[in-house]
């Protein structure tokens, strides 16, 4: 909550507002160090990452776009790790 209205403080993600592919997604990409390849994003032994979806995800600030040793990467910000968070915890409080 933030000051000026009642509504969600920016840049939080509730995680009922996405499905349950768009955190299998950011599980992913929290899990592997994920390269560029043809149509998305992947790590060897991962599955891929769309384009569609890193995009999406990317537009909720959920992912950022990161070069290392000159590779491109996507790695999760610190609100797409509290969104994860907070699934998780409520994941294991409805069980």
């Amino acid at each position: 909550m933030n000051f000026v209205s009642d509504g969600p403080a920016p840049g939080q993600v509730d995680p009922r507002d996405l499905t349950a592919a768009q955190l299998a997604a950011l599980r992913i990409v929290q899990g592997f160090r994920l390269s560029r390849v043809r149509n998305g994003w992947r790590a060897p032994g991962s599955p891929l990452v769309t384009l569609a979806m890193a995009q999406f995800l990317g537009g909720k600030r959920l992912l950022m776009r990161r070069t290392v040793a000159g590779k491109e990467r996507i790695e999760i910000t610190g609100t797409g790790m509290n969104t994860l968070t907070v699934a998780d915890a409520r994941r294991r409080k409805a069980a």
